[in-house]
């Protein structure tokens, strides 16, 4: 007769885990080093984007630097061309008012010409008294300097000019200087064609720490003194750096600054803390969910194979107990190769167990 014992009841062993908590323990222990590993990457990927953005930031401001650079050298060559004319030394009306259009066509707001005495020999506009021949560079032109720019100064015009100024020289000997003043509006272009990112801020600050352009609202704060720290830095003598600050709208910045080396002007590039520190936070909430979602999932699957398997031991188990009685049982079936061969086992002991009583009994 064969029979089954669906009605044994489980008896629960003591002490040691269940094969479902072994289970578990071997799924912590496969999961939880691929979690780590995943985590230190998912950290040096958040890192290094962040890495990315200060380089790119320091690529910026140098580009602003270069662009800076440029703009000067152009002036001081156009200067240079002009100073070489006979007539603009004579004052000529003719001459200065060509060269006072050409001037102008490159953004010049005024030119004067000084002699080494100081007294302007000619101007093409009547300039406030603050544009003093030392205060556009008279000493150091006359110390030898191939030209000098200026800060910011007040003038009629709002928010003031820059200058720039070369030496004049007739048949190799200095006689006077040129200067040329220029709106600040012409630097707001080197700021538009320096690649900021959308939600960077940027600036270009004399040496006295005023700003001569700015990457937002020049309209309100060109003319007006830079933040502290960018203010130090412009009024100090180091040729690049870093610092953090609290901007006008209370917005963290993280900051960097180049120095022109043709006008000692800095050029600062702002990222918003935000955006520098994003990347890393995106990353390590992704990576910490798929990481919860892998494990529940892995759990999740561990306990369904665990809870099967348990089942198929279980009946097993019953089976075998029944065997052990004397009794004809009907194996349960597994689609485990291991499990098959433990069921092909029992069956045969119990045969042989069954063939044993029958040979002993009378």
């Amino acid at each position: 007769m064969t029979t089954f014992y669906p009605s044994l009841q489980d008896r629960p062993s003591s002490g040691g885990l269940s094969l479902g908590g072994h289970m578990m323990v071997l799924i912590g222990a496969i999961l939880l080093p691929i979690l780590c590993l995943v985590a230190i990457i998912a950290w040096d990927y958040g890192h290094a984007v962040r890495r990315t953005i200060e380089a790119e930031r320091l690529d910026v401001a140098n580009n602003i630097r270069m662009m800076i650079d440029r703009e000067i050298d152009r002036t001081v060559g156009f200067l240079d061309g002009i100073s070489e004319s006979p007539g603009l030394r004579g004052n000529n009306p003719e001459i200065v008012n060509r060269v006072m259009g050409m001037a102008r066509g490159r953004g010049f707001a005024a030119i004067t010409l000084y002699g080494l005495d100081g007294r302007p020999m000619m101007a093409t506009t009547e300039l406030s008294p603050a544009v003093m021949p030392q205060a556009v560079g008279l000493a150091e032109i006359k110390a030898g300097r191939p030209y000098f720019v200026s800060s910011l100064i007040p003038t009629g015009e709002k928010p003031g000019l820059y200058f720039v100024s070369v030496p004049i020289r007739d048949r190799g000997e200095m006689i006077g200087m040129l200067t040329g003043g220029l709106s600040t509006a012409r630097l707001q272009g080197v700021l538009a064609e320096s690649g900021l990112r959308k939600g960077w801020t940027s600036s270009i600050v004399d040496r006295n720490g005023i700003l001569l352009a700015r990457g937002t609202d020049a309209q309100i704060y060109v003319g007006l003194e830079a933040q502290q720290p960018m203010a130090d830095a412009a009024r100090g003598k180091e040729m690049s750096g870093l610092f953090d600050e609290l901007n006008r709208g209370g917005m963290q910045i993280k900051n960097s600054f180049e120095r022109s080396a043709t006008s000692g002007w800095v050029a600062g590039v702002g990222v918003p803390t935000e955006i520098v520190e994003a990347p890393l936070r995106r990353t390590a909430l992704f990576m910490t969910a798929i990481g919860g979602i892998l494990t529940v999932a892995s759990l999740l699957f561990g306990f369904l194979v665990a809870s099967h398997l348990s089942r198929a031991i279980r009946r097993m188990g019953l089976a075998a107990a029944a065997i052990a009685s004397g009794d004809m049982v009907r194996m349960p079936e597994s689609n485990i190769t291991e499990l098959r061969d433990v069921s092909h086992s029992i069956e045969v002991t119990g045969e042989v167990a069954r063939r044993d009583r029958r040979a002993k009994k009378p």
